[in-house]
């Protein structure tokens, strides 16, 4: 995720067109409207986009792991003599104070090695595995990494603590009651829920009309989560259960009943209850409870709603004028215009080229990207608040429960335009190979504007098209579907968008709340405040790994000038750059007003005019962070999201600003992102990483149900080329580009439009306002 390399110059990968000079007029055609629905056969219909292929210069040094180097992975761990003494992780007996694998997965390799090996230095890259073992038997138990290789298994292959990747009090160790929820978790807690809640289903059915029984108990009509984080640092072990309607989206049938265990260690004969809140009374036992709801002394509120039809989102109403007739969408009349090898996931596209790569944390990552060389990684948080001790102490790290295993097919041409690519993800989860089926989708989008255009009197008019690919992954985590949308646009520029849309997690309605955490959004809830955050890492090599990080400041100043002797002094403006020399000066916000400009540079690389060539980092949409520095539930572990963008040196060492382990253990992670900047290294003509935050302040409103409107929940950010080429911006290359000259006149004197010989299809329906002869009025 954070290898890049140099810079190559644009130039069409199709191969099917030349350039050429000859103008070409645009006619009138058939505009019949079922034209171009028309069967292959005819002669004017379009043929079905043919995806083109490519195949990489080196094979992908990104490939997961193998079903059978998983299982020569497992074989060797149990007859290693190592002393592991693992248990079977499938067995349905399997304990908490047992030793066994709980997840292994490809080793990231290093930057260093995948850059000899492309460069054609090396031959291969060092392939190990890391894995993840809940050793439950230690004298402290916790889940503790590790690597294994090299690969294949051979006698030279160790395995080795992965101490060198986490800098956090416990290396690469989180204690137990902050580890993994899986199985054996899972059904302790189950057990003391059951057995505290069905000793108490007469009191709850009565507050809240809900009844727990049990998991597999058809008396049962309600369920609860546990929490995160769950644990401070691995020592202790609280949760807070929200009960809530099994029903259709129970984020949003919430009661006002919350139950607290300690779930701490390995012996579940210790796990007990805490306390029980209803209509924020604490009650410190079962029996406390009870007493109070025998003598009728508690206060009761509205029960969550039987009428969940709100939650629906089947169509309803009267259809809208027109709304019966087909939407606009993207289609590709001439063919794919960008290329894809689908065994090294290797893509190019008008002169971009890059590597894909998939895992179970994070989902898709971009390597080697050819034209200014950086890498991207992504990574979710959410941080919520209320009034109540569930929503007040939620911090979801999105990395814990899997961006990329719960990665998912997309819809065709809903969520992807019809015609799309799809990669499927391949990726290990425990030790089995998994593969989501068509989880990424790829295609080429008219971005809805051109990329430049301009009338110059009544002399000439140009515009160029312009378009980007997308590469898409859609994952569905809980309660929200998150979009990611990575575009490599034909100027040279990078977007990131991320969108959320789902059912929000919705808090019990009170009244005295007065909104304070969110208005009321239904007959029982209220909408509840929280952030996302989502930190993307990009790795800049530009031209070299040799860049330096410029703040190009617009300040405002009192000047006086000769030539103005009546103003006086009077305000103007000027730019202030500055270089970023150390770490310390690494953390950043957003420049308030947009009075500055980032810009990651190599001032040993000049363009033709003695400028640094470079690339800026442009906020977008909703660049934020978190509002909270000092919340005790991401205290240490949410590090990375506590400011708009960071910068630092790149060190094999530092692959990731979290880990998924982190989230529950937030006053010692795996990771302490700061940690990163303690040493205060140089930053200029250095090997750099830019880490930066997206994510939305997510202000619920009624329209937020059934399901939260993407088009506010947005994000976005922009890697722009910055006096990166000699001859100007990077399209002038481009034939998708019309230009008329008022002195190059068909017979009857009309200025004839030179579209360099590529034209609209002939199946493509154009009627007469669609001519470009004539379009020009000089």
């Amino acid at each position: 995720m954070r290898l890049s390399l140099l810079f190559v110059a644009f130039g069409l990968v199709d191969g099917g067109r030349t350039g050429t000079t000859s103008h070409s007029k645009c006619t009138y055609r058939d505009s019949s409207p079922d034209t171009i629905f028309k069967r292959q056969g005819s002669a004017s219909a379009c043929p079905v986009p043919q995806d083109v292929t490519v195949t990489a210069p080196r094979g992908t040094p990104f490939m997961p792991l193998s079903q059978p180097e998983l299982d020569s992975i497992v074989e060797w761990l149990g007859s290693s003599g190592l002393g592991l003494n693992l248990s079977d992780p499938s067995s349905p007996t399997l304990a908490m104070s047992d030793n066994y694998i709980s997840h292994i997965e490809t080793l990231k390799p290093n930057k260093t090695d995948v850059l000899d090996y492309l460069r054609g230095d090396s031959s291969s890259v060092p392939r190990y595995a890391r894995v993840m073992i809940n050793e439950g038997a230690a004298t402290v138990p916790g889940v503790v990494q590790y690597y294994v290789g090299p690969l294949p298994i051979s006698d030279t292959t160790t395995m080795r603590p992965l101490d060198y990747f986490y800098n956090g009090p416990n290396g690469p160790k989180v204690l137990y009651s902050g580890g993994l929820f899986d199985a054996p978790r899972q059904r302790a807690v189950e057990a003391i829920v059951a057995s505290t809640m069905s000793g108490i289903a007469d009191i709850t059915l009565d507050l809240t009309g809900l009844v727990y029984y049990g998991s597999t108990d058809n008396r049962t009509n309600s369920e609860y989560f546990v929490q995160n984080p769950y644990s401070t640092d691995g020592t202790t072990g609280v949760v807070w259960l929200p009960w809530r309607r099994f029903a259709k989206a129970p984020w949003d049938q919430p009661s006002d009943l919350y139950v607290s265990f300690d779930i701490a260690g390995t012996d579940a004969s210790l796990y007990h209850l805490r306390m029980i809140v209803y209509n924020l009374v604490v009650y410190n036992s079962t029996d406390d409870l009870r007493a109070a709801w025998s003598a009728g002394e508690i206060t009761k509120t509205p029960k969550p709603t039987t009428n969940d039809s709100f939650l629906d989102k089947d169509r309803t109403g009267a259809m809208r004028d027109l709304e019966d007739r087909f939407a606009p969408t993207v289609l590709n009349l001439d063919g794919k215009r960008y290329r894809v090898d689908t065994v090294n996931n290797y893509l190019t596209y008008m002169g971009w080229s890059f590597y894909t790569r998939f895992d179970k944390d994070v989902g898709i990552q971009f390597y080697d990207i050819r034209f200014k060389g950086e890498s991207v990684l992504v990574d979710a948080l959410v941080q919520y608040a209320g009034n109540n001790p569930f929503q007040t102490g939620t911090a979801y790290s999105d990395r814990f429960y899997g961006i990329g295993s719960e990665a998912i097919r997309p819809i065709p041409g809903y969520d992807c335009p019809y015609h799309a690519t799809y990669l499927n993800a391949t990726y290990t989860s425990g030790t089995s190979v998994q593969t989501i089926s068509k989880a990424i989708c790829i295609f080429e989008a008219d971005i809805g504007t051109p990329l430049t255009r301009h009338k110059v009197y009544s002399d000439w008019e140009q515009s160029t098209k312009g378009s980007k690919l997308v590469v898409r992954m859609i994952s569905t985590l809980g309660n929200y579907d998150y979009i990611w949308d990575y575009g490599f646009v034909v100027d040279g520029s990078i977007t990131l968008d991320a969108y959320a849309s789902g059912y929000v997690q919705a808090n019990y309605y009170r009244p005295d709340d007065a909104g304070r955490w969110g208005p009321r959004i239904g007959e029982t809830i209220a909408g509840t405040m929280h952030t996302h955050v989502m930190n993307f890492k990009a790795d800049f090599d530009l031209v070299d790994a040799r860049n330096t990080f410029v703040r190009t400041g617009l300040v405002v100043e009192n000047v006086t000038q000769p030539w103005y002797p009546e103003r006086g002094a009077f305000e103007s403006m000027r730019y202030d750059v500055r270089e970023l020399a150390t770490e310390a000066e690494g953390l950043l916000d957003s420049p308030p007003n947009g009075q500055a400009m980032y810009t990651v540079v190599n001032k040993q690389q000049l363009n033709a005019w003695g400028e640094p060539r470079g690339y800026r980092v442009v906020p977008g949409v909703s660049n934020v962070h978190l509002p909270s520095p000092r919340s005790p539930f991401l205290l240490r572990s949410g590090q990375h999201a506590k400011q708009a963008f960071a910068v630092s040196r790149q060190h094999d060492t530092e692959p990731a600003s979290t880990a998924a382990l982190s989230g529950n253990v937030p006053e010692a992670p795996l990771v302490e992102f700061w940690g990163f900047f303690a040493d205060d290294e140089p930053l200029q003509q250095e090997d750099l990483v830019v880490w930066a935050n997206l994510g939305m302040h997510h202000f619920v409103r009624s329209e937020d149900l059934p399901n939260t409107l993407a088009t506010e929940a947005h994000a976005s950010l922009v890697f722009a080329p910055q006096n990166w080429g000699s001859g100007g911006e990077n399209t002038r290359d481009l034939a998708n580009a019309v230009i008329f000259h008022s002195d190059d006149t068909d017979a009857v004197g009309v200025p004839v439009p030179e579209t360099n010989g590529v034209d609209a299809p002939a199946c493509l329906v154009l009627g007469p306002d669609d001519e470009l002869l004539g379009a020009y009025t000089g």
